[in-house]
């Protein structure tokens, strides 16, 4: 098994389009790394580079311990599952599997063996003799792992594999992947624009945005502490509830002022405000974090009487759209305290969860001793 390293690495495209900035990554042996961002943010083009399938501008990229800039792909040891299954359509399970065995040589004995054992890893033996077009598109995906099982590569790369199902259906192949990572014990980058998908797949993730990687941790150090504020924006469903506005001084405290709202703000926000001597500063909050309270509670951070806008039903639960002059803001309510339409709720949010960013960077503001 191997290590995957990127050190620097840049592409640039024709017409001074950089796809990819600097990006620096370690993804030990037998980890699962997750990318993840919108669309365009650089992420499929790094899972190419590694593959050899884009040339890369600068930067070096090992495998284990070999420097493979100038290695072809086919000498990188590497198996990649793309978004389209891309099989032979005249070709039976067995064969689109057995094929690239076939061109390089294996015999007939090592071939049937492989191809038998990854059929066996996923359940796929009774297809064999079948082709694409009388398979769904959930066995076709196992089609296409099997076809990089069977290479025993040492590195796994996925390009959205998972975008053509549905969404029953991409549920059960995510866990079958995370299964097929701890069975076969291999180093898998994953790359996907679901932050579903990354958070319940990765062991880390890292959060692209205009080719560069704006965080790489664990996924819930990501969710509870985003690094800066477009990832607190991205990772998470509904969206964090995002607030700019100016921190001024007021009556020996801080205030702050956004065309909403103005909120005293606690005296044990000092030493993050101070972090922000321009006093251009967002407020965050999960809306799982934000509640409503006649009293808000000690250590509570008020955001203000709001007004219910949208109700929408979830079950045992609801997502609150309420307006704070012109600011919205989104909270969850269980099943029996939803509010109705046109309700007036006082919003409030407990301090440990309070999030503040500066909003020129827009780097997360927090004091050494806000870490635990």
């Amino acid at each position: 098994m191997a290590d995957v390293i990127l050190k620097g690495v840049t592409k640039r495209f024709p017409g001074g389009v950089v796809a990819v900035d600097n990006v620096s990554l370690h993804v030990p042996d037998r980890e699962l790394l997750v990318l993840v961002g919108p669309s365009g943010c650089g992420k499929t083009t790094v899972l190419r580079i590694v593959a050899g399938l884009e040339r890369h501008s600068e930067g070096d990229v090992y495998v284990g311990d070999r420097l493979v800039n100038e290695v072809a792909p086919k000498d990188r040891d590497i198996a990649m599952v793309f978004q389209n299954y891309a099989l032979y359509p005249h070709m039976t399970v067995y064969d689109n599997m057995a094929f690239g065995l076939k061109l390089r040589k294996f015999s007939k004995s090592d071939i049937d063996a492989r191809v038998k054992e990854a059929a066996d890893i996923l359940e796929i033996g009774a297809l064999l003799s079948r082709k694409p077009k009388e398979l769904s598109g959930g066995q076709r995906q196992r089609v296409a792992l099997g076809r990089a099982i069977v290479r025993h590569p040492t590195v796994f790369l996925f390009d959205e594999p998972l975008s053509n199902l549905d969404a029953r259906l991409r549920v059960q192949m995510r866990a079958e992947i995370v299964k097929l990572h701890a069975r076969l014990g291999v180093t898998m980058m994953y790359v996907t624009h679901d932050q579903t998908e990354a958070m319940t797949m990765g062991q880390r993730i890292a959060v692209m945005h205009k080719g560069v990687v704006r965080q790489l941790d664990r996924p819930l150090e990501v969710y509870r502490r985003p690094a800066d504020r477009f990832v607190a924006g991205f990772i998470g469903t509904p969206s964090m509830n995002l607030v700019e506005g100016t921190v001024g001084q007021s009556d020996g405290g801080f205030v702050f002022r956004s065309e909403s709202t103005t909120i005293d703000l606690p005296s044990a926000l000092d030493p993050v405000v101070r972090l922000c001597p321009h006093g251009e500063v967002t407020i965050g909050a999960r809306p799982e974090d934000v509640a409503p309270a006649g009293v808000p509670a000690a250590g509570s951070l008020v955001l203000g009487d709001a007004v219910v806008e949208l109700v929408e039903m979830l079950g045992n639960e609801a997502v609150v759209h309420a307006k704070i002059g012109r600011a919205t803001v989104v909270y969850k309510a269980a099943g029996d305290e939803v509010p109705g339409r046109g309700d007036r709720v006082k919003l409030s949010v407990p301090l440990s969860r309070v999030h503040l960013f500066d909003s020129k960077s827009e780097a997360r503001l927090e004091h050494s001793s806000d870490r635990s």
